[in-house]
């Protein structure tokens, strides 16, 4: 591909996370209702796919750099791009050692290796972040899961169904995330005869 074609896609691509972003195209996880299904994930998964992981990563750098300036919020902005680098690091991971197939086995190993990498990823900066850096989204978690289950729950209870909930919803994130972008991939991979994952840059 020609490094002119590749900076255009994957700044349309990275053009679009931050124009989600701004527009606030997300739900709530339901319980916890600071995880947030996000769109913007949906450009980052399709720019890795159609151009190459390169650009995938690329977007999701420039999206993280986007949330910090607008937000200031280095915790959030930090959760969010590791939360989905360790997703397309899985995806990388599957690419490298078994190519390009677009099989339903290459996607089942996909979207399964990208989501246990982001669920042991975020589930191990949670326990950091809830024990020692921001112990009052722990508070917060035991007020509403208390809420949610009808009883008084420990510390030591909330933060271990903090983890079970973060990781469910992470887990499904990566479907929301992947499923949409497989289908503009071969949309636009059968419109424009884009084939993807281009192992150079010209």
């Amino acid at each position: 591909m020609r490094r002119s074609l590749f900076v255009t896609l994957t700044s349309i691509f990275a053009a679009l996370a931050i124009m989600f972003t701004v527009l606030k195209l997300e739900f709530p996880f339901p319980v916890l209702f600071y995880l947030k299904f996000d769109f913007a994930e949906i450009p980052v998964v399709s720019a890795f796919f159609l151009i190459n992981p390169y650009a995938g990563f690329i977007t999701s750098i420039i999206h993280f750099l986007f949330l910090l300036y607008r937000s200031g919020d280095l915790l959030g902005a930090s959760m969010k791009f590791s939360a989905v680098f360790s997703m397309l690091v899985g995806f990388w991971l599957i690419h490298k050692f078994f190519g390009r197939t677009g099989g339903r086995s290459w996607f089942i190993l996909s979207s399964l290796l990208g989501g246990f990498l982001r669920i042991i990823v975020m589930s191990l900066l949670n326990v950091i972040v809830l024990l020692w850096i921001a112990p009052g989204y722990l508070d917060y978690a035991v007020f509403v899961l208390s809420s949610f289950f009808g009883y008084s729950l420990s510390y030591s209870e909330a933060l271990i169904w903090t983890l079970i909930f973060t990781g469910v919803y992470n887990f499904i994130h990566v479907f929301f995330s992947f499923i949409p972008s497989i289908i503009i991939v071969r949309a636009l991979g059968s419109r424009f005869g884009f084939h993807g994952h281009s192992s150079s840059i010209d």
